[in-house]
């Protein structure tokens, strides 16, 4: 995803990416155990990726003067008028170590999937929408962490990673003792869909509060 003056759009584009993963884990959660597992894995690793290139969009596009989906305008400190700026200034923010030893590629930039790296960075540009992006992120979501404990497993396979994935089921009253991919697709107490389904529904519901 690319930055944007028309948060509605890029709010658009996020939305099909993951309506396409809520697809594929709807069918994985209908497969036997080796084919859910492939499936599920790439959307877990793709659910974050996804998260962390809209995140890093969203922010990007706060330099453009871009226009919320309410129609209100958003603008940040003049001084920053290039993606480059817009990043120094977010690693000084939020990776200060790194930014104070100078050069530093993306790999090195925020973990845009979190959410306290847009807060901190669209703090440190002055954005004048800021109270909206507090606000977003004050919705009782759970997905940001959790989907990162999956992901992990699923690019490591090992050991720690499955400790930590198994963790994750006692907070949904989900055992823990099984297969972290049959943890997403189990069905929380009290709710009516996998796992997996309500994170996605939940962070497309952050995404729509913040454009």
């Amino acid at each position: 995803m690319n930055p944007s003056q028309n948060l509605s759009e890029l709010h658009k584009k996020a939305l099909r990416r993951f309506s396409r993963l809520r697809d594929l884990a709807v069918q994985a959660s209908q497969l036997p155990f080796p084919e859910s597992d492939l499936l599920i894995s790439y959307v877990a690793i793709e659910f974050q990726t996804t998260l962390a290139n809209f995140t890093r969009a969203y922010y990007l596009s706060c330099i453009l003067k871009p226009v919320l989906k309410s129609g209100v305008l958003v603008r940040c400190d003049p001084s920053i008028t290039t993606f480059d700026g817009a990043i120094n200034a977010a690693m000084k923010k939020c990776k200060y170590n790194v930014w104070i030893k100078g050069g530093w590629d993306r790999r090195d930039e925020p973990a845009w999937h979190r959410p306290e790296s847009l807060i901190k960075s669209s703090q440190a540009i002055n954005c004048s929408h800021y109270a909206q992006i507090i606000a977003a992120y004050s919705l009782p979501v759970n997905a940001f962490d959790h989907i990162t404990k999956f992901r992990n497993f699923y690019a490591h396979r090992n050991d720690y990673t499955v400790r930590f994935a198994q963790q994750v089921a006692n907070h949904y009253s989900i055992s823990p003792r099984q297969h972290p991919t049959k943890i997403l697709v189990s069905i929380a107490y009290g709710r009516p869909q996998p796992l997996i389904l309500d994170w996605i529904d939940e962070v497309t519901n952050v995404i729509g509060f913040l454009c």
